[in-house]
């Protein structure tokens, strides 16, 4: 087994985006053109304010889950004196908290390369310049322990945040990279259609590391990490999971993914639905649906012809 470093895989990330940029920052436009998400592809365009609401009721009930969850004594935590903060390469760490780092549970810095630059959550936006603060807050939440191997392979989206992510046709993919011990990370690739489910398909690509009981997921349409929030049984069969559904301490956005549409909306998806709203992501309160089931009846599987044919139609109209 490989020796997982975190720092280091935080490192070839800022690495890779510092190689390419001469090119990325000239042309996006072209890399959109040409089938590579550059961030914003499959999103909304949001105005900072947007889905406050709705938001607040999910900061409400993350803190009603910490006062609920019996293993965890929030006010003495808060008791507790901050811990000191070095500096690592310039860059602020909390020790014992591997969220302090950017791209290892921390958001990354603004203005990252093909990282869409603001994530959808109002309250990560507010917190993302705090070290630790983001992993602080994901560690007085109960987390779901992740087999990394009954993670690896291709899902579909099944249910999505609708005013937040504007795709069809979506799948995202896990492919392993390293583990050892109780570390592991992962690679991720995601394709879709931005807008309609005959645009052109795209390509997004992120990464993420499973540390202890903890999971980071980084995808290009949010600076800061998803997690694994819950995950679904494994197939006895091929050993994966049937599905597992990402968010964020703050419940806003979330993603559904399943490996069968058709044996999720059969035997799992009333049950999804009991443990979101006992996870505080659903709720009557705001009178709008947090979620969005994805309608994949008019999916087309790519061809070459397609994709030629779309980015003529994007070049020339």
């Amino acid at each position: 087994m490989r020796h997982i470093n975190v720092r280091y895989y935080a490192t070839l990330h800022f690495s890779l985006l510092f190689v390419i940029s001469p090119f990325s920052t000239v042309n996006c436009q072209f890399l959109e053109i040409f089938g590579l998400s550059t961030g914003d592809a499959g999103t909304h365009d949001r105005g900072p304010f947007q889905d406050l609401a709705t938001q607040s009721v999910g900061l409400m009930k993350f803190l009603q889950t910490v006062q609920k969850n019996p293993d965890n004594n929030f006010a003495k935590k808060l008791k507790n004196p901050l811990p000191s903060m070095n500096l690592v390469d310039g860059v602020p760490v909390v020790p014992g908290l591997l969220g302090s780092l950017p791209g290892a549970g921390s958001c990354l810095p603004r203005g990252s390369l093909l990282i869409k630059d603001k994530s959808p959550s109002f309250f990560q936006n507010m917190l993302r310049n705090i070290p630790g603060a983001q992993d602080y807050l994901a560690s007085l939440l109960p987390s779901p322990k992740v087999d990394v191997k009954a993670l690896y392979g291709k899902f579909q989206w099944a249910m999505d945040t609708p005013s937040v992510h504007n795709r069809y046709c979506a799948t995202t993919e896990f492919m392993p990279q390293a583990e050892s011990g109780n570390s592991s990370a992962f690679s991720l690739q995601e394709k879709f259609r931005a807008g309609n489910v005959d645009a052109g398909e795209k390509v997004a690509f992120g990464y993420g590391i499973i540390h202890r009981e903890r999971t980071y997921v980084y995808m290009q349409d949010d600076p800061c990490p998803y997690q694994i929030v819950v995950v679904g049984p494994i197939n006895k069969q091929h050993g994966q999971y049937e599905y597992v559904i990402l968010s964020n301490w703050a419940r806003f956005p979330m993603i559904g993914l399943v490996r069968d549409l058709r044996k999720f909306y059969a035997e799992y998806k009333d049950q999804v639905e009991t443990d979101l709203e006992k996870a505080g992501f659903m709720d009557d309160v705001t009178g709008s649906n947090p979620i969005h089931y994805a309608d994949w009846s008019k999916c087309r599987k790519a061809t070459p012809i397609n994709y030629l044919s779309n980015v003529l139609t994007d070049l020339f109209g």
